[in-house]
């Protein structure tokens, strides 16, 4: 392991972005960021690493932050924030998702403590991004959502409470949700006084393993917890294989007698008095 010295002349000097990955993945362990003297001198590099906009980057930036945070008290007022603003359409269709869904397990522990209000905007945005989302991840993040409910039941009003006012199908009645999307602070998105819409949108979703999923919400809470890891890393092939897995409850209706001709001999085919085929 590069002694103190050695980290500090390495986060100073000028490197690509493959090189600062390769650093930040080992600095990112809690183990190594222990057992630096003056682990503090990495909050720079981290919220540098996080400013450059990559998701591999982003990630284990977060990760080495939160863990200053925790283990040293250091102060940054804009990490919920930034984390929040990761939270976007394109992390759902990349590589990264797993792993991002880990560390929020982490960062919205309620051992943290963090309001209601932030906990809301979490579970809003996830809700939201349902829409959009691929199925692999849908049945990943709904498990997600019942768990943050669970651990956080200030914000169960969200699933109890009717849109305001109430959505109807008509284009020219939807209602106003008072959810702003467009807020980047968690603590003001009004997402505390909005509701799960898009989680029971998702009800009728066109797969039948996430419209299954997603009824869990509108069920009673009696499952303590899910386990995130028999969701997180699902794909397209897996979720086809557990499909092709599943036993019918009950035998599909079938034609067990093939027709030989559209009408039976007695009966007369309006067509014929309709059209001649003489020349």
């Amino acid at each position: 392991m590069p002694a103190m010295d050695s980290y500090t002349s390495l986060i100073s000097a000028p490197m690509t972005v493959q090189q600062r990955k390769k650093l930040l993945k080992q600095l990112q362990s809690p183990d190594t960021i222990s057992s630096l003297r003056r682990p503090e001198i990495l909050m720079d590099f981290f919220t540098d690493s996080l400013d450059m906009g990559d998701l591999g980057l982003a990630v284990p930036a977060l990760q080495g932050i939160f863990h200053l945070i925790m283990s040293r008290n250091l102060d940054y007022p804009a990490f919920y924030p930034r984390l929040y603003a990761l939270l976007d359409g394109d992390l759902l269709h990349s590589k990264y998702r797993s792993r991002v869904l880990r560390h929020l397990d982490i960062f919205l522990s309620p051992t943290n403590h963090l309001p209601a209000a932030t906990v809301a905007s979490f579970i809003k945005r996830l809700s939201r991004l349902c829409l959009f989302a691929p199925p692999s991840a849908i049945v990943a993040i709904i498990p997600f959502i019942y768990n943050l409910l669970k651990t956080h039941p200030t914000t169960t009003f969200m699933i109890h409470r009717n849109p305001y006012p109430p959505y109807t199908k008509h284009g020219q009645h939807l209602g106003i949700d008072p959810y702003n999307p467009a807020e980047p602070n968690p603590q003001l998105t009004g997402a505390i006084d909005s509701s799960l819409w898009e989680l029971e949108t998702c009800q009728s979703h066109y797969h039948p393993t996430v419209a299954s999923i997603a009824r869990i919400i509108s069920e009673q809470f009696t499952k303590q917890q899910y386990n995130l890891e028999d969701f997180l890393d699902h794909g397209y092939a897996s979720m086809m294989e557990s499909e092709l897995k599943k036993k019918d409850k009950k035998p599909p209706v079938v034609e067990y007698k093939i027709p030989q001709k559209i009408f039976e001999s007695d009966e007369r085919d309006p067509l014929s008095e309709l059209w001649s085929f003489e020349d």
